[in-house]
C-alpha cells in the first residue's frame, strides 16, 4: 500500500521484494512448476517483443538479495532497534497460507514482524479495492493476451484495480501514450519502459508466474504447450 507509511517509501518495498526468495517458494512450497517471478508481465505475454522488464537484481544469489535488503531497511531508519512491524493479508487457501507462512519467515530474517491476516476471497478483495491493507497477497489472469492487460493495473486512472494506489507519473505518460500508438514494436517499447519503472520501484512484488498442468501420455503427439494452453484437436494425434 503505497499510500500508507512505511510502504510510501520505495527502499521498503524493494526491501520486502528482495527478501523473498521465489525459488524457494516455488520449489518447495508450491512444488508444481511455477515459475519464480522477477517481472510484473509473464514471459510469453501478447504484443510484448522487448519486454518483459526484470529488476535488476533478478540474476544475485539470494545472500546478496538479503544482505542488500538489509541495507535498505537500514537506509530506511529500521534495524534491531526500530524493527518494522506490518501485517500481511491473504486470502482464503491453504496454499496461500503456506506462502504467507514462508514469507513470514523470511521477512523475520530482515528483522522484520509479520502478523498474518487471512480473510475470505471477497472481503479480502474488497479491503484491497478499498486500499485498506499494509501489504496483501493478489493475484491476476489476463483478460486478453496482450501485456497491456497486466500493466494497466499499475496505472493511477485504472482506480480501485490499482490495490497499491501506485502513482508515478511517467509511468502514467508512457502507458497512456502506448494506449494510442497504432505501431506495435514503438507500443511495446513503451511498455516496456513503463514496467522497467514499476520494477525500480517496486509497487508489486511479484513472486510467480502461474502455469497450466496438464498429465499428458508419451503416445500423443503434436501437443505444445502455448500461454493460452490451447490445444487445437485437429493437431493431435496417437502414436500406438
Amino acid at each position: 500500500n503505497t499510500n500508507r507509511e512505511p510502504f510510501s517509501d520505495p527502499r521498503v518495498r524493494q526491501a520486502l521484494s528482495m527478501a523473498i526468495y521465489r525459488e524457494a517458494l516455488t520449489d518447495k512450497v508450491l512444488k508444481t512448476g511455477e515459475i519464480p517471478a522477477y517481472s510484473f508481465v509473464p514471459p510469453g505475454s501478447g504484443n510484448y517483443a522487448s519486454g518483459p522488464a526484470y529488476v535488476d537484481w533478478k540474476d544475485l544469489p539470494y545472500a546478496q538479495k538479503l544482505e542488500r535488503a538489509k541495507a535498505l531497511l537500514a537506509e530506511a531508519g529500521y534495524g534491531p532497534d526500530n524493527p518494522l512491524e506490518l501485517e500481511l493479508s491473504y486470502n482464503t487457501s491453504e496454499n496461500h497460507k503456506r506462502i504467507a507462512i514462508a514469507i513470514q519467515s523470511m521477512w523475520k530474517a530482515l528483522g522484520v514482524e509479520t502478523n498474518l491476516f487471512n480473510r475470505e476471497v471477497k472481503v479480502h478483495y474488497d479491503k484491497l479495492k478499498e486500499n485498506d491493507f499494509d501489504v496483501a497477497r493478489a493475484a491476476w489472469i489476463a483478460d486478453y493476451n496482450d501485456a497491456q492487460n497486466f500493466l494497466y493495473l499499475l496505472e493511477t486512472r485504472s482506480g480501485p484495480q490499482n490495490y497499491g494506489r501506485y502513482d508515478n507519473a511517467r509511468f502514467n505518460e508512457l502507458m497512456e501514450t502506448a494506449a494510442t500508438t497504432a505501431d506495435l514494436g514503438a507500443r511495446s517499447e513503451l511498455m516496456s519502459e513503463a514496467e522497467a519503472i514499476a520494477m525500480a520501484d517496486q509497487p508489486v512484488a511479484p513472486i510467480y508466474y502461474y502455469v497450466s498442468k496438464n498429465l499428458v501420455s508419451d503416445d500423443v503427439a503434436g501437443w505444445m504447450p502455448n500461454t493460452k494452453d490451447i490445444q487445437r484437436t485437429r493437431w493431435l494425434s496417437l502414436n500406438r
